[in-house]
């Protein structure tokens, strides 16, 4: 049935990736080419969504693009080239796929880069706070002035996140797992690292916001621990990560 409507409305390539109990469809478009205008590739994005949501109907669906070239993803519109290359590859077999899995294998992962892609996650979640101008000036400049706002993030004492349309249960999934996948490529846990399950084995601690339940006192130590380590990670590494910029 679903191959009839996939003929049906003429889709390219595409694979189901991430968790296996994700609220919604994590999904790949394969194209020719990746757009350097952001509204187009949005609009590609779109008529996807829509199209895919009706053979795929149980869940939301959402959609990124990729190019690939021999076997690994070359480019993405959302996101980092090694990270949705590896999250296809490991969770493949997970999903009920309509095509085979085109990804051959895991690509070296960039951990400068993750680190300096989750501090801008993690400091956004606060940008309306009081530390907005802070946080402003440091998502426009280098990691050291990241590292200055991260010092100030005290996980115990501001547990709002003012003019965020997520919910807090939400916020804090997210948190949990910015620093549940960044450890993940250092503690040697990356295969499992694309998954809620897989985070919740490697790190048990977070399991209780990674399934989105309400935060206890002891979430909140646990998150200024792995803020702390975050810290201590970017100091260790300043140098070496200087003025990369992200993508």
């Amino acid at each position: 049935m679903k191959i009839d409507k996939f003929n049906e409305f003429r889709l390219p390539h595409f694979q189901i990736f991430g968790s296996e109990n994700s609220k919604d469809y994590d999904i790949i478009v394969f194209v020719d080419f990746i757009s350097k205008n952001v509204d187009l590739c949005s609009s590609i994005c779109r008529e996807y969504d829509s199209k895919i949501s009706k053979i795929l109907t149980d869940k939301p669906i959402n959609v990124n693009i990729a190019t690939i070239k021999n076997g690994h993803i070359s480019d993405v519109f959302r996101g980092t080239y090694d990270e949705v290359n590896n999250a296809l590859y490991y969770t493949y077999e997970l999903h009920d796929q309509i095509h085979d899995n085109l990804i051959s294998g895991p690509l070296k992962r960039d951990l400068n880069l993750k680190i300096i892609r989750s501090t801008r996650g993690i400091l956004s979640f606060f940008s309306r706070t009081d530390l907005r101008y802070e946080i402003k000036l440091s998502l426009k400049g280098d990691i050291k002035s990241r590292l200055n706002v991260l010092r100030i993030i005290d996980f115990q004492k501001m547990s709002d996140f003012p003019g965020k349309k997520e919910s807090k249960t939400d916020i804090y999934k997210v948190l949990a797992f910015l620093y549940g996948q960044l450890f993940s490529l250092i503690d040697g846990y990356e295969k499992d690292s694309y998954t809620k399950h897989g985070i919740i084995r490697s790190y048990p601690e977070l399991s209780n916001l990674i399934n989105r339940n309400d935060p206890n006192f002891q979430d909140l130590i646990i998150l200024n621990k792995f803020n702390t380590r975050l810290i201590q990670l970017i100091e260790s590494k300043i140098e070496e990560i200087g003025d990369i910029k992200e993508v």
